[in-house]
């Protein structure tokens, strides 16, 4: 039985990069270049038309063919100088495979629409502090800018596997150094001690960092070490804390109950201070900063929904990398 063919049932609309110098198949397989090949061949109607539109040699393309018969172990093609048609062992192999084959490239295609275009879905992660007070409102401003992109945010002060976590963008207090990734300063943060504007020092009210250890200190793990400067003077020490956590907004809620003195991001304690509800103390000493910046991969593999995202937090904040960020 033979299925003659004048042009292909279904056209293809473009050939499918399937690695064609790559030998997917070995004894006892299905070497799915091959595969390919050999439906476009039936669908293009000759071995000419085919290598024309694989834009393979027609030499490479006749021995493709019979080196998967001979994989296979039956013939698929009858051809000849003027005729050209499928044996039953290759209808057969057709009529199986060529919805499935369509099938992929339909999908390949809408993997490519989507990776080359302004839609699917971003995954981010940050800390909950920064998460909430920067990431917030610039996805927010990013997703009114691109109503087909969706965004998950991920707001955890754990540093997750990011690649085992399929994250596009990480936002990272401090410098972070990862293979294949990129990070890049957006901004820094100046870090502040402070306490509850009716807090009770008693006899203790600081006026030097080395007093500190006389009062009850909040402590959180993204600054375990407090870092005090004035002039050519310098104080480091871990604060003995009477309280402790991984978030510093709980740090900022303890501080407002007046629990203890903390050190504390700017931006974080800003409102509090307008407000008249927090002190600053030491406000000759400098505590530092925290830096903040953004992680993604390498650009070169960046579907362009990523780099957009990227593109458009670094033109907002790349006027503020090199000084201190005050909200």
């Amino acid at each position: 039985m033979s299925k003659q063919t004048e042009g292909g049932p279904m056209a293809l609309a473009a050939p499918v990069n399937w690695s064609a110098e790559r030998d997917f198949g070995s004894a006892g397989m299905v070497n799915y270049q091959d595969l390919y090949y050999f439906v476009v061949v039936v669908e293009k109607g000759s071995l000419i038309a085919a290598a024309r539109f694989l834009n393979v040699p027609l030499s490479t393309l006749s021995r493709r063919i019979q080196g998967f018969e001979k994989s296979l172990g039956y013939k698929l093609i009858h051809r000849t100088a003027k005729h050209f048609g499928l044996t039953e062992s290759g209808v057969r192999l057709y009529d199986s495979v060529q919805g499935v084959i369509h099938d992929l490239e339909m999908r390949v295609d809408g993997v490519n629409s989507e990776l080359s275009s302004l839609s699917g879905e971003i995954k981010i992660t940050a800390p909950i502090a920064v998460g909430h007070h920067y990431i917030k409102p610039l996805v927010l401003g990013f997703m009114q800018q691109n109503p087909r992109v969706s965004v998950e945010l991920l707001l955890s002060n754990d540093h997750s596997d990011l690649v085992k976590n399929s994250i596009d963008i990480a936002f990272r207090l401090g410098p972070i150094t990862l293979n294949d990734w990129i990070s890049r300063p957006l901004m820094k943060a100046p870090v502040m001690l402070c306490a509850a504007a009716d807090f009770d020092f008693g006899a203790r009210y600081p006026e030097h960092p080395s007093q500190l250890a006389l009062l009850p200190l909040i402590a959180t793990r993204g600054l375990p070490v407090w870092r005090f400067n004035q002039g050519e003077e310098s104080v480091s020490f871990v604060p003995k804390a009477y309280f402790r956590t991984d978030e510093a907004r709980l740090a900022l809620d303890m501080v407002l109950a007046k629990v203890g003195l903390a050190c504390l991001p700017e931006y974080l304690i800003a409102e509090a201070l307008a407000s008249g509800h927090l002190q600053l103390l030491l406000p000759d000493w400098g505590a530092g900063y925290k830096q903040v910046n953004i992680i993604y991969p390498h650009r070169s593999s960046l579907p362009t929904k990523t780099r957009a995202f990227i593109d458009y937090v670094i033109a907002r904040y790349e006027p503020l990398k090199d000084m201190a960020l005050v909200s």
